[in-house]
């Protein structure tokens, strides 16, 4: 199952993917919103998991975009928490996603998270 995330952080991105990939996840890697778009137009993704704060189109403009092309992906945003609310990306995150996790995000929360929204979406 291929799982696209999407992250400014080049870091952050290798420690999702290498926490994706030992359970048989193909993790795709995108630095912004606008590779994220281009890499949804191709299908075939099981989840989305998008930061909220990043240059460009945040990760509360990718959600919308998803939701108004109605593209039938979960999404999982990450946020930096409470602390990092700037224009309200908490609440943009809780009304777009599917689910919210603050950073830093614990290993086993976040798998059980991810198996529960591609097991919702082939319901």
């Amino acid at each position: 199952m291929k799982i696209l995330v999407v992250d400014d952080n080049k870091f952050i991105q290798e420690l999702t993917k290498s926490m994706l990939e030992p359970e048989g996840y193909e993790a795709v890697l995108c630095s912004d919103a606008e590779e994220a778009i281009a890499a949804l137009e191709q299908g075939g993704y099981s989840l989305v998991i998008t930061d909220m704060v990043m240059p460009g189109k945040s990760g509360a403009e990718l959600m919308e975009h998803i939701k108004r092309k109605k593209i039938p992906v979960p999404i999982l945003a990450i946020t930096g928490g409470v602390e990092n609310a700037a224009d309200d990306y908490v609440g943009y995150a809780d009304l777009f996603s599917d689910h919210t996790l603050a950073k830093p995000v614990k290993r086993d929360e976040f798998l059980a998270t991810v198996k529960r929204l591609i097991a919702s979406r082939s319901r």
